[in-house]
């Protein structure tokens, strides 16, 4: 039995796969305040897309480092069966994107811009990274999602950017 539990408690700290990935990041000048956009590939994985199928958002969370601040941004994926549409909406925020297929919302995915809530003439640099937010997941997925990290793991390596 001891063996057993050291086991799954081992496979629990394993790394496992990481389905995101920044290439690149860079301050823009968005009207008064500056954006930071990310370039980026996310890969949901076939729970992830099963889940967004049921009707369960998942929040993707960036934790972003600059000017001597933290701050988190978020963007919630969802389904609309209703609508027959997946949704894409930054948090804190009116606009929702509508695409048909899921692959479509991924896509859109590459190429994100996040308020910073600085003045359009900061020039610092930082570091950003994306992870899904699993204490988002409804409280019955939260569990499994931890003893199934392979399929539930979506995380970035922090992406340093250059001062502009």
């Amino acid at each position: 039995m001891l063996p057993a539990l050291l086991l799954l408690a081992l496979a629990g700290c394993s790394t496992p796969p990481r389905h995101a990935t920044i290439h690149a990041a860079h301050t823009l000048a968005g009207g008064a305040e500056l954006e930071l956009e990310v370039l980026q590939q996310i890969q949901l994985s076939s729970v992830m897309r099963d889940a967004l199928d049921h009707g369960i958002a998942l929040r993707l969370a960036y934790r972003i480092e600059t000017c001597g601040q933290r701050r988190e941004r978020a963007f919630w994926l969802r389904h609309a069966p209703l609508k027959r549409q997946y949704e894409l909406q930054l948090e804190g925020a009116t606009e929702v994107r509508d695409f048909a297929r899921v692959a479509a919302l991924e896509a859109a995915l590459d190429r994100v811009r996040l308020p910073l809530d600085l003045p359009a003439d900061a020039a610092c640099g930082g570091n950003v990274q994306v992870r899904l937010d699993l204490a988002a997941l409804p409280t019955p997925l939260r569990f499994p999602a931890f003893f199934a990290a392979e399929q539930w793991q979506l995380a970035s390596a922090p992406f340093a950017w250059p001062a502009s």
